[in-house]
């Protein structure tokens, strides 16, 4: 008779972690994802404010089936999209486009090892992006029936980030035109 409840006991175990681990598993799937969206920089950019002081904010649009994985990615989204596409105009708010800081299209490619690091999750490119907003005024658009498309301020500072991809290597300096 013990042993009948303990191996009902240890079935009951069991059955309760079952649906956390498959909530984990979906968790990780929407991630992997959003990753995968990332890596093929599926995003849209509009500027949101003027530029001051070496930052500029911007709306980065990110997609992904989870709003939360999506909101994640603006960040990585927008520094990227400040380095390799710059910013388009936003003509109801009259701000003028920002180029990209990279202007050679293989330079993502020539420096593969370079940006994988920069951007892998927790990354660096997390030094020069921070929300503006809180998540609240996130906006928010059914995109399709499976997927969500997340409107996400995003200060970006960009001189700082010319800064280091000039130390690099990447970029050449603004000064590096001028004769000594």
């Amino acid at each position: 008779m013990k042993l009948f409840r303990y191996v009902v006991a240890a079935a009951l175990a069991v059955l309760m972690c079952l649906p956390a681990a498959a909530a984990d598993s979906a968790q990780k799937r929407k991630k992997k994802k959003a990753d995968e969206n990332t890596m093929a920089w599926y995003y849209e950019l509009e500027a949101y404010a003027a530029p001051y002081k070496g930052s500029c904010d911007i709306k980065v649009w990110s997609y992904g089936r989870d709003i939360i994985t999506a909101r994640d990615q603006a960040m990585k989204n927008a520094v990227h999209g400040v380095i390799f596409r710059g910013i388009p105009a936003n003509a109801s708010k009259r701000l003028n486009s920002l180029p990209p800081i990279v202007d050679d299209i293989m330079a993502e490619q020539n420096n593969k090892a370079f940006f994988d690091a920069f951007f892998k999750n927790g990354g660096p490119y997390l030094r020069y992006a921070t929300k503006t907003l809180p998540d609240g005024n996130d906006e928010i658009l059914r995109y399709d029936r499976k997927n969500y498309k997340v409107g996400v301020v995003v200060t970006v500072q960009y001189e700082e980030l010319r800064k280091a991809l000039e130390q690099q290597g990447i970029i050449d300096s603004l000064t590096s035109g001028f004769a000594k």
